[in-house]
């Protein structure tokens, strides 16, 4: 095997790898929103964040876990994008923008996710203190409407990036065409599900976030078989 088969070999691995790791986020989820009531949206929505603080005080160690797991899996995000890159022609301005995007978006998560973590932990600590209820009220909306106005801003370049990459695929015929389909739909939805906040309609839009996940996954086992020779 040449050194360049090496190379590209050692990047498929860790590219398929990412890929696969990436997808901790589904199970991140699961315990951040139906188990925990963690994710904060509809409580800032309403303006009332006391259940929510009491949610997180019955279920803190849960709730951080599945931040962590978010955290990890977004950490995997990076080395994916990296992989993708290197499979598209350098020239290419959709590849270029492609990998822009998915680092701002990937690195403005991990930053967000990475304060929320640490912001819930901080806030379990200060309910156990006996923190005025209307103190921690407002602290805890203030702390997490930052983190879910950053966290709509990364996903929004996410899918972008996204977008760009699962394009370029199809036009190089990088991977099965239905898999190149799956990413270009589910990177519209990933951009398309910021206009809940205008127009409700497109809450089911949201449907495009475990489909990301998937992708990266399923990408990521087609790598590993691109790196046996299959």
């Amino acid at each position: 095997m040449t050194s360049t088969q090496t190379k590209q070999v050692s990047s498929l691995s860790l590219g398929a790898y990412a890929g696969i790791g990436a997808g901790l986020f589904l199970p991140g989820v699961i315990l951040q929103v139906p188990m925990t009531n963690w994710f904060p949206e509809q409580a800032l929505v309403s303006g009332e964040m006391t259940l929510w603080l009491e949610q997180l005080s019955q279920h803190t160690f849960p709730a951080l876990l599945g931040v962590g797991l978010s955290i990890i899996a977004i950490i995997c995000f990076l080395p994916f994008g990296f992989t993708l890159y290197q499979w598209f022609p350098k020239n290419n301005w959709r590849s270029t923008a492609g990998l822009t995007a998915y680092l701002m978006g990937s690195g403005l998560a991990l930053t967000a996710f990475t304060f929320a973590f640490g912001f819930s932990w901080t806030l379990s600590d200060m309910l156990g203190r006996g923190t005025p209820a209307e103190d921690l009220h407002r602290i805890a909306t203030m702390g997490m409407q930052a983190y879910v106005f950053s966290d709509d801003i990364a996903t929004a370049l996410i899918g972008l990036g996204h977008l760009m990459f699962a394009g370029q695929a199809l036009r190089q015929d990088l991977l099965p065409k239905w898999l190149s389909w799956w990413g270009i739909i589910s990177g519209v939805l990933v951009g398309l599900v910021l206009l809940r906040y205008f127009l409700p309609l497109f809450s089911v839009a949201q449907l495009g976030y475990p489909l990301v996940i998937l992708w990266f996954v399923l990408v990521g086992v087609r790598m590993l078989g691109l790196r046996n020779g299959d």
